[in-house]
């Protein structure tokens, strides 16, 4: 079954402040999502369709995680949130606002996550299905 595409969390598509890094073991450093410019009280969005499978605080911010298709599940923070666990929702429905007020890594943003099981995935790839990025060769 193909995934369906995603959609931005914040509309219009934020700037990205932070990027995906991957960590080179399960407790090892890295950033495990993405940071995405974003002012206190704008409406997060849910990037597709799913069922809400947790919402509370943990380590003093507001998430929401929602479950998809295929298995994937995004993490939403800080956020105060507008869903309830177990509420299905549709691709671009408000689960939630941003939180400006809760104490976070980046101050003024939303993270997003994203995992397979216990595998982070890059949400990026994720938003932007087939965007290459070149990078140059190197010299021998």
């Amino acid at each position: 079954m193909p995934r369906q595409r995603w959609q931005w969390p914040l509309a219009p598509e934020p700037a990205v402040a932070r990027r995906f890094e991957r960590p080179a073991s399960t407790w090892g450093p890295g950033h495990r999502g993405v940071d995405l410019s974003a002012s206190s009280g704008r409406p997060v969005l849910a990037v597709a369709a799913g069922r809400v499978v947790h919402v509370g605080v943990i380590a003093g911010r507001g998430t929401v995680s929602v479950l998809h298709a295929g298995g994937v599940r995004t993490t939403y923070e800080p956020v105060t949130p507008r869903v309830r666990r177990g509420q299905v929702v549709h691709a671009g429905q408000v689960i939630g606002l941003v939180d400006g007020s809760a104490a976070s890594h980046c101050g003024g943003c939303l993270h997003l996550g994203a995992l397979r099981g216990r595998v982070y995935l890059d949400p990026l790839a994720l938003l932007r299905p087939g965007h290459v990025v070149l990078l140059p060769l190197g010299t021998g």
